[in-house]
């Protein structure tokens, strides 16, 4: 039997990151956007600004405003190719978000 190590979650480290993270997938859209880039990350790198923009019916700045929460979280890391925006899930801050809810 494994027992995991519980953390006291008030007021800690731990705390501010999932609410941070949570804060961030807090609105449908940016829920949507996340599982979006994640099911293309897995096909191929990444995804271009163009493409949610094609995908999502939303207007390209009520986009970049959900862009930018996700970002800002670090759900979310950018390439910069041109006068284009890639996107790619990053990994190590969903890691470590579906660790610190595990624990609690």
């Amino acid at each position: 039997m494994r027992v995991r190590k519980s953390i006291n979650i008030e007021n800690s480290e731990e705390a501010i990151y999932i609410a941070k993270i949570a804060a961030a997938l807090a609105h449908p859209v940016r829920v949507a956007l996340f599982s979006y880039v994640k099911s293309k990350n897995e096909v191929r790198n990444d995804v271009c600004n163009k493409d949610l923009v094609a995908h999502f019916n939303y207007s390209q700045s009520s986009l970049s405003q959900h862009v930018k929460k996700l970002l800002e979280a670090e759900l979310f890391e950018v390439t910069y190719e041109h006068k284009f925006s890639n996107y790619s899930i990053n990994k190590k801050t969903v890691d470590r978000f579906t660790k610190l809810l595990k624990a609690i």
